[in-house]
């Protein structure tokens, strides 16, 4: 019966694995997408017309029930940088329920390459930005690099942890909004001439991902329950 007590330890095993990766803080599998878009010509449509996407707004609902945003702007564009009501949002709790962290910037916008900590001045509830907007429940004001306080500023990533854990409904019904501009010269600190608040739209349908952790403990636990019955029935055999 010893290949009996071998199994139990693996499966035993197997299921210490589960609890640690259940443990960790992955993101969601599929993260909830939208177009940031000038629907509602908050750059001028003249300059910038109406159907233009410019950029994109990435929200990956974390297992603690935080929420890890990637804000990614196309280079002809930029956030306005240090002003005002930088960038806003609703439908991801309140001012006083939630805190921001992990505020950091990157120079391409690739993954894991979000290292430079961003600053903002406070965290204001209530805030009415208009521009079609109008009233919005979170808005980070004067978010700017300390050491590099000029544009362009394109690639912003934070996380939004809340005093109630969020669901996939929350991230559903989530609107964001930002002060952006032009930046007709990226490489001489943009010089924004045309600037304005525009927010989200289309959602992006998202690609979907496999679960990694899940993956290997099914993998090994295959494994090594392979691995016994095949010693099983070689004892079996040689009997």
């Amino acid at each position: 019966m010893s290949w009996i007590r071998q199994l139990v330890r693996c499966l035993t095993l197997m299921c210490l694995l589960a609890f640690f990766f259940g443990l960790a803080p992955l993101a969601s599998a599929n993260p909830v997408t939208l177009n940031i878009t000038n629907s509602n010509c908050g750059l001028n449509c003249s300059v910038v017309p109406q159907s233009t996407v410019i950029g994109t707004v990435a929200m990956n609902l974390n297992l603690n029930g935080s929420v890890t945003v990637t804000v990614l702007v196309n280079p002809q564009f930029t956030f306005i940088v240090p002003d005002g009501n930088d960038i806003s949002f609703n439908g991801l709790g309140t001012s006083t329920t939630d805190t921001i962290s992990n505020l950091k910037q990157s120079l391409t916008g690739a993954p894991g390459t979000f290292t430079i900590p961003l600053v903002f001045s406070s965290l204001n509830g209530g805030t009415n930005i208009g521009s079609g907007y109008g009233v919005m429940s979170v808005t980070m004001f004067q978010v700017q690099d300390p050491f590099k306080p000029q544009q362009p500023l394109d690639y912003v990533q934070f996380t939004i942890t809340s005093t109630s854990p969020f669901t996939a409904a929350n991230l559903a019904n989530a609107l964001f909004a930002f002060h952006l501009g032009t930046c007709p010269q990226p490489n001489n600190g943009c010089n924004a001439t045309t600037t304005g608040f525009v927010g989200t739209g289309t959602s992006v349908a998202p690609v979907p991902e496999p679960d990694t952790g899940g993956l290997a403990i099914l993998g090994g636990s295959l494994l090594l329950v392979g691995t016994l019955l095949r010693r099983r029935f070689r004892l079996t055999a040689t009997a």
